[in-house]
């Protein structure tokens, strides 16, 4: 008769289960057990991002404030930030004095952009001390830190486009043929090699995605999350504070110059090494800082991507496939419609926001409760299918292409939101907690 009673218990809370939307039984069983392992190597996270963190949470943070929310704060800075700069520089390029003309771009956006960079890193570090202070640690932190960080990519890439006057397509689109060939960007090695600065504003958008994307994918696999001595999390993001520091100080066409490479060209010139004399005037300092990121995601890559493919086979390489497909129909539709971020250029933001949120979210989730990542991730199919027409030649006028991907933005940043906040729900009702509140106790769940 017991033997009976506990089968029936067991399958009625099996059935209970099953109630979730998106957890299933067997995530619902591993989620409460999850345990976080990583670090980070960072001299500068140890000697100096983590004792601030860790000062602010010890003397400025309520014990009543929930790790999560100190998050969300970080998240509102970027977020404000974005919009101050997307009101000024709704195209991007528009602190370029040579291509606007109409109105100057304050400077002090910029400062507020390096200031909400580094007040959003400072939070960032203190959320899992908090955590920790207060004994709130949970699944459910790690997942909302990573999907803010995931988030956060797109304003600091926008942000940093915006805060060196970059221009998103061909400058003669603008100035005309005549004024646009004396441009430096029509000048520019890199703009050429790249195939011009709207290829040179999608590195920098997609670089640090496709890092954090591989970060994630590894730490899918091993179980470890250990950023490196030198990371996007920690280096990174003074160095991108310190860029808009440097726009607010000496002006975003600082980074339209050639100054950088010219000294170095002059002064081996100097020292009779006549070398590079070709590239003087052709190197901008914005290029400097762009092939710099790039440098450093291929260190990435040839760090995890080799080790984890060997070391996990097929498996490895299936669960990349969608990040793949992303960047591929991204750049295919960039380098194919050239004056696309010209025309909806923070629609293009968002959408390419909204396809990297998704896939980098579920893959932690994956992770998290040890299931098996889908390499079909359908929100992408409406644009590989036009990036594909694209490609084949097909002649879509750019209005229609315009209202597509507008609509398609729409519609999946609302199905992204649903889905997010179920996501955050289910796993609140799983562990028996509140997202935002650590003082409360959680109403016993209905499933229960």
């Amino acid at each position: 008769m017991d033997a009976n009673n506990n089968t029936a218990s067991q399958n009625n809370n099996d059935n209970k289960r099953a109630e979730y939307y998106y957890l299933t039984p067997n995530a619902v069983k591993r989620l409460p057990n999850y345990q976080y392992n990583g670090a980070d190597l960072s001299l500068l996270y140890k000697h100096v991002l983590s004792p601030l963190a860790g000062w602010c949470v010890d003397h400025l943070t309520p014990t009543w404030l929930a790790p999560n929310a100190i998050t969300s704060i970080g998240l509102c800075w970027m977020i404000s930030s974005y919009c101050v700069i997307w009101y000024f520089c709704p195209g991007m390029y528009e602190a370029n004095t040579e291509m606007n003309s109409e109105y100057t771009v304050p400077s002090a956006i910029f400062l507020l952009n390096g200031c909400a960079m580094l007040i959003y890193q400072t939070l960032d570090n203190m959320d899992g001390k908090q955590a920790r202070k207060t004994g709130s640690s949970s699944p459910l932190g790690l997942l909302f830190d990573h999907g803010c960080d995931a988030l956060n990519s797109i304003f600091g890439s926008a942000n940093w486009i915006a805060a060196m006057g970059v221009l998103p397509g061909s400058v003669n689109v603008l100035l005309g043929e005549a004024s646009g060939s004396a441009n430096v960007q029509n000048k520019s090695y890199l703009s050429e090699l790249l195939g011009g600065d709207a290829m040179l504003a999608t590195f920098i958008i997609l670089s640090p995605m496709t890092a954090f994307f591989v970060s994630t994918w590894e730490q899918y696999f091993t179980g470890k999350l250990i950023l490196p001595v030198f990371n996007g999390a920690s280096e990174g993001l003074v160095m991108g504070a310190s860029l808009s520091f440097i726009s607010y100080v000496y002006g975003p066409m600082i980074w339209q110059q050639t100054t950088w490479t010219d000294g170095a060209i002059a002064f081996l010139g100097d020292n009779g090494i006549m070398a590079f004399s070709a590239m003087e005037g052709r190197v901008r300092n914005l290029d400097i800082v762009v092939l710099s990121s790039i440098i450093a995601l291929v260190q990435e890559l040839l760090g995890k991507v080799p080790f984890v493919i060997r070391s996990y086979g097929k498996e490895a390489m299936r669960t990349l496939i969608p990040h793949i497909v992303f960047i591929i129909s991204t750049i295919v539709i960039i380098t194919t419609d050239s004056t696309i971020f010209l025309r909806i250029p923070r629609t293009m933001c968002h959408l390419i926001s909204g396809l990297f949120v998704e896939q980098t979210t579920q893959i932690m989730l994956d992770h998290m409760v040890e299931e098996k990542f889908s390499a079909i991730r359908w929100v992408m199919l409406p644009q590989v299918a036009l990036a594909a027409a694209m490609a084949a030649g097909v002649a879509v006028p750019n209005e229609y292409v315009d209202v597509f991907f507008m609509a398609y933005t729409a519609v999946l940043w609302v199905y992204l939101a649903l889905k997010l906040k179920t996501h955050v729900n289910e796993i609140c009702d799983v562990l028996g907690i509140w997202c935002f509140d650590i003082v409360s106790p959680r109403p016993k769940s209905k499933r229960d």
